[in-house]
């Protein structure tokens, strides 16, 4: 299999990706009895001016992993998402293709625990990267520097960023 990297794009119109998102929440809240709670995007198609591969990354909210049930990832299946099987630390992650044949992802839903500091950790480095242009510019210098890289070394070193460069402000944000 042919190692997929990232194209990235200067998102100047995020109101393009908001009809998709918005078709993705509908979705995911009328499943019939979904666990899900809130839908929220994130992440570079929501924000304008930020690099971007054109995934549409979004929050889902559940009362616990474990109401993801199996019966709900077929739901999903059926929507076309399909869960990425990887070590993720209280997540779940699910991906819609473009196709079934080079798996280009067109839509990411990282699903964790309503009230867990990950649901609040994610929107909370969102909101940041949302009221501080000079972080999206950051992030951007720091996306231009993995050019080249595969889709899996692309998402290592992004949350690894995440990790370091955002981490202080949140706790500041926490510690207030």
């Amino acid at each position: 299999m042919i190692k997929q990297t990232p194209n990235l794009t200067l998102n100047d119109h995020p109101e393009h990706f908001v009809i998709r998102y918005e078709a993705i929440r509908t979705l995911l809240l009328n499943l019939l009895d979904s666990p899900v709670t809130a839908v929220h995007h994130i992440g570079g198609t929501a924000l304008s001016h930020a690099l971007t591969s054109s995934v549409i990354d979004v929050l889902v909210i559940v009362p616990n992993l474990h109401a993801m049930t199996t019966l709900d990832e077929k739901r999903l299946n059926n929507s076309g998402f399909y869960r990425l099987h990887h070590p993720y630390q209280k997540k779940c992650v699910f991906a819609q293709f473009t196709d079934l044949q080079t798996l280009n992802e067109q839509c990411r839903l990282h699903i964790v625990e309503a009230d867990s500091d990950k649901a609040a950790r994610y929107l909370a480095a969102h909101q940041l990267l949302k009221e501080q242009p000079a972080l999206i510019n950051q992030f951007n210098d720091f996306k231009e520097t993995l050019v080249g890289l595969t889709k899996k070394e692309y998402e290592e070193e992004k949350s690894n960023w995440f990790s370091s460069a955002i981490a202080n402000q949140l706790n500041c944000c926490y510690n207030k």
